[in-house]
């Protein structure tokens, strides 16, 4: 029996098939991007944000170098004590969020 070895040649610097390279491709896209976060109309009369719940979500912002999950336990733990009658809940998560980022992550 005979075995014969081939050997194969791999580019390591390859393109891709749209001219991006592998490091390019595993940044996500922000293009379009710019109102991600799309609050709903708020029909209450007597609604504002208090500027010592602002801060306290400032207090730990996320930079995009943490535990994301930490930033986000913290973050509910923070908005679920904020409650009014007329505006859900999820609403006042939505309008506080980009307050909980910072730096690269509030592209």
């Amino acid at each position: 029996k005979s075995t014969s070895l081939v050997e194969s040649s791999i580019q390591t610097n390859a393109k891709m098939a749209d001219n991006r390279t592998m490091a390019q491709m595993l940044h996500a896209p922000i293009e379009g991007y710019e109102d991600a976060i799309v609050v709903p109309p708020i029909n209450a009369n007597n609604f504002e944000l208090k500027q010592t719940l602002i801060n306290l979500v400032q207090s730990n912002q996320f930079t995009g170098r943490q535990d994301p999950h930490n930033h986000l336990c913290f973050f509910n733990k923070v908005t679920s004590t904020f409650r009014h009658p007329e505006v859900p809940n999820t609403t006042v998560k939505l309008l506080l969020f980009p307050f909980s980022l910072e730096g690269e992550a509030r592209i």
